[in-house]
């Protein structure tokens, strides 16, 4: 996965919408502590993971009802790299998903309305179980938060194993240790119910045998009807065969009546169409008459109207010309204005001038005296930077101090502890008896066990399988009831003995503990010398500092004259920029003028071969209205000839109509008489008594047919009852011999049941040395890296506890300096991210505090290294990751509001 942007508005410290654009590699997030930098990451962390380390309402902007975070990410998938953006708001209820459409250029909305949809869609995309595990594997693992990113390796270890077991999903192996306890019992209840289950079904599958004979005489009946059916159907086909082509004769009589009947409207219709047309010839002849009569006048009407074209295409090229002529005549105005504007440009340029060769020395000194002023004024700067850095000392003593006496009262309170406690060896000891009494007791157990299945297995009268004895029904009841009660005990002692067990070993923990605490008393000792060295360097610095502010107060003494020097200059220094500013402004006013005048001599030259042009159209007016007078005097004669020119031009074509009808009705008149004598010609071949008796006959048949179809039907419903019920009965058969393999299966799946369960519990332990190993191992390789120091190497115990040897030195993580600690931290939290970080992403908060230069170059070295990621985004106030990292973003605020800027 990767996050390509982040936009916020109105959560916490950011207004107005601020898109912050996230790149690969490692980026580093800037800016002063409380400027808004943790926001971003908690920003993802709440839109894609459902995490928040605070109340909702606390990441709304003050003042504001509601803000919205929009995420935008990459994922690969079998289809490709896909692109989403996930809206979600605070104060009210908006959420979103919408994916990117490369094709068509657009966001498709992925109906997701409701909390539950979100997280749910998300969980899918991550591969993770529930809203839990969602939220989870951000604050445990991708976006630790600063206030626990070194306070999870300070705990107790028993509140270490339930921090990383859970991280590390560890903690699977006890709680399948609890989930498997139930299981045996729960086996043995399904064995007896299979057991009961057996014996009914049994008595069930007596009655097979009759009920397979049966159905073999309905099958019997079933084959003689069907026979029966067979010979009427095919008596019924030869009948219905001769009824047909008497029917196709009876049809083919109607149809050549009802031909004859089409004929007859067809001839009437054609004659009524010869009428009709006949009078529209007459009347195109009539027209083609009165065109001829007005042939001369439509012809000069055509004349005059091309001409008229003509004119009016001139006319408009006339007063087109007349508009150019007075946009000429406005541009020369325009261009007289701006001539005029220049030249008077021009002489305030020459007065500028005259200014500045008057006030160079004024400027010249005004801007030395500034340069002096602003110089000791940065200085200034410097007098609370270093009263801040003599301040910062005094803390820094006062803290070793502190710290030297913390770690005297952890030297008295690991004393005074080993004095209470008892020895790791001596509870060794116990541990160990009771395990032994346990394994005794399963022994037991599985010993009685199996005697209960062959109890339970072994026929009445038969010898009894645990004592010879013939076995009846009360020897057997009595013995199983023993071995079950025993079995009871065993299991009430087994559970006491596991509490105990559970007890010592914590006890036996805790007593580890306080011997390891006891151990590292020479490196405590050894820390409060080193402490005191340093409040000694701290001491010394302090006081040259002091002496550093002493001698800059004395370099300020001066500034009050300086500063009223200055302000008498400023005036002339004003003028100055004044007629500077001038000069840059009119710098080109001298060549613009004489392009200007050239351009209006110019524009006076075009307006005069436009009126050249106009020249060319005089007469115009007159000539359009004779043309005019033509046409009103031959209109009549044109509308004339135009609206009988369509119908005069019909004469052939109606003609040709008249001699078509009259062909087609001599056409009819003879099919008539044809069809007329092929009707007479069928009517003598039609037997009408025979058709009747066939039908008769049929119906007859079909009735027959019908009566044995019902009752082959009834006798196949009760075949099909009868094949049924034997099929069930076969059922019953094949579930009786499933569950007697079941039953066997069960006997086998108990007794791994309890194997298992002993086993998975002991496997946790080992699980947690194999995983912390490799990943200290990890650890180590990182830390040595960051710290930039050979001697020194990293160990992550399997209690979870961070320790550094230097040289022959062992150091808890409690007693290892700031640098130290977050260097260790480091080098985990990033083992455990290259380890189980599939999401690709990662951020740290802060986590360069206390580190130096070299060894934060060391860091951002080795996330640069890490292959695991696509993205590592380094959050912190430290200035110096702009240029060590690939991509900086920086935060400021300023007025309470978050401003971000990309480098």
């Amino acid at each position: 996965m990767r996050i390509t942007e982040v936009a916020l508005e109105d959560i916490k410290s950011y207004a107005d919408r601020t898109v912050v654009p996230i790149e690969g590699g490692v980026t580093a997030i800037l800016g002063e502590n409380g400027a808004g930098k943790s926001t971003i990451q908690e920003a993802i962390g709440f839109a894609l993971f459902d995490s928040l380390p605070f109340n909702n309402k606390e990441f709304v902007r003050e003042g504001a009802s509601s803000g919205t975070v929009e995420v935008t990410f990459e994922q690969d998938t079998q289809n490709g790299t896909e692109r989403y953006r996930i809206v979600r708001s605070v104060g009210r209820s908006k959420y979103g998903v919408h994916r990117y459409d490369p094709d068509a250029d657009e966001w498709i909305d992925q109906d997701i309305d409701s909390k539950k949809q979100l997280v749910d869609w998300l969980c899918a995309r991550f591969d993770v179980d529930d809203g839990d595990e969602l939220s989870s594997l951000w604050s445990s693992s991708i976006g630790v938060p600063q206030t626990r990113f070194l306070s999870d390796f300070s705990q107790t270890p028993r509140n270490r194993k339930a921090t990383f077991d859970a991280l590390l999903n560890l903690d699977a192996y006890e709680e399948a240790w609890k989930t498997l306890k139930d299981i045996p019992d729960a086996i043995e209840s399904q064995q007896q119910d299979l057991r009961s289950d057996i014996d009914t079904l049994t008595g069930e599958v007596q009655g097979l045998p009759d009920k397979r004979a049966e159905a073999e005489s309905l099958a019997d009946d079933v084959a003689a009807i069907e026979e029966r059916i067979e010979r009427k159907s095919s008596e019924l086909s030869e009948k219905e065969a001769e009824y047909e082509e008497l029917e196709a004769v009876e049809e083919e009589i109607e149809r050549l009546d009802q031909e004859v009947d089409s004929l007859e409207r067809d001839i009437d219709s054609t004659e009524s169409n010869l009428e009709t047309a006949k009078e529209e010839l007459a009347a195109a002849e009539e027209a083609q008459e009165k065109c001829e009569a007005n042939r001369e006048g439509y012809r000069e009407y055509k004349q005059a109207s091309e001409r008229q074209e003509e004119l009016e295409e001139r006319e408009a090229e006339r007063d087109k010309l007349a508009e150019k002529r007075d946009a000429q005549e406005d541009t020369i105005k325009e261009i007289r204005f701006e001539v005029e504007q220049l030249e008077e440009d021009l002489e305030e340029l020459e007065e500028a001038r005259e200014t500045l060769e008057a006030r160079e020395a004024d400027k010249e000194r005004y801007e030395k005296l500034d340069d002096r002023i602003k110089s000791l004024k940065d200085r200034e700067d410097d007098i609370e930077a270093l009263e801040e850095e003599i301040e910062q000392l005094a803390e820094e003593i006062e803290e070793k101090e502190e710290e030297i006496e913390s770690v005297e009262e952890t030297i008295a309170e690991i004393e005074a502890k080993w004095e209470e406690t008892t020895n790791p060896e001596t509870l060794s000891d116990e541990i160990n008896d009771r395990e032994a009494r346990r394994k005794q007791l399963a022994s037991e157990r599985e010993r009685l066990e199996e005697q209960l299945d062959r109890l339970r297995d072994t026929d009445v009268d038969a010898p009894c399988p645990t004592c010879d004895r013939p076995l009846n029904e009360g020897h057997r009841s009595e013995a199983i009831e023993q071995r079950e009660t025993r079995i009871e005990e065993i299991e009430t002692e087994r559970e006491e003995l596991a509490e105990e067990l559970a007890e010592l070993r914590e006890r036996r923990e805790a007593a580890r503990e306080v011997k390891q605490r006891v151990d590292k008393l020479p490196v405590h000792r050894d820390k409060i010398e080193s402490l005191e060295n340093e409040i000694e360097n701290l001491r010394t610095g302090k006081k040259e500092k002091e002496a550093e502010l002493a001698d800059l107060e004395d370099d300020l003494a001066a500034l009050p004259d300086l500063e009223a020097e200055r302000d008498d200059l400023e005036e002339a220094y004003d003028e100055y920029q004044t007629a500077e500013f001038r000069v840059e402004e009119h710098v080109d006013v001298p060549a613009e003028l004489d392009e200007k005048r050239a351009k209006l001599e110019e524009e006076q030259s075009a307006l005069a071969e436009i009126k050249d042009e106009l020249e060319q159209f005089d007469g115009l007016d007159e000539e359009l209205a004779e043309v005019k007078e033509t046409l009103e005097e031959t209109e009549s004669a044109y509308q004339t000839y135009i609206k009988h020119e369509q119908q005069a031009s019909q004469v052939d074509e109606r003609q040709e109509r008249v001699d078509e009808l009259e062909s087609k009705l001599a056409d009819l008149e003879a099919d008539l008489e044809g069809t007329e004598a092929k009707l007479e010609e069928t009517k003598t071949s039609f037997d009408d008594e025979r058709f009747e008796t066939l039908a008769s006959e049929i119906e007859e048949l079909k009735r027959e047919i019908q009566r044995a179809k019902g009752t082959l039907d009834e006798k196949e419903e009760n075949l099909r009852k009868e094949r049924e019920e034997i099929e069930e009965l076969e059922t019953k058969i094949e579930e009786r011999q499933e569950k007697l393999q079941q039953l066997k299966e069960l006997k086998a799946d108990q007794q791994f049941a309890k194997w298992v369960r002993e086993n998975v519990r002991e496997a946790g332990p080992k699980m947690r040395e194999i995983i912390t190993d490799r990943i200290g191992s990890r650890a180590n390789e990182l830390f040595r890296s960051i710290r930039g120091a050979s001697a020194e190497t990293l160990e992550w115990t399997s209690d979870y506890e961070i320790v550094v040897h230097d040289a022959d030195v062992q150091k808890s993580f409690s007693t290892l300096s700031g640098g130290e600690k977050m260097a260790a931290a480091l080098a985990v939290r990033l083992a455990i991210l290259e380890q189980l970080a599939s999401v690709g992403v990662a951020f740290l908060d802060e986590p360069t505090a206390n580190l130096d230069r070299q060894k934060k170059r060391n860091l951002v070295t080795q996330l640069k290294q890490l292959d695991s990621f696509e993205q590592l985004t380094v959050i912190s106030h430290d200035q110096t990751f702009d240029s060590m990292t690939d991509y900086t973003i920086t935060v400021e605020k300023d007025r309470q509001t978050s401003e971000v800027s990309v480098n």
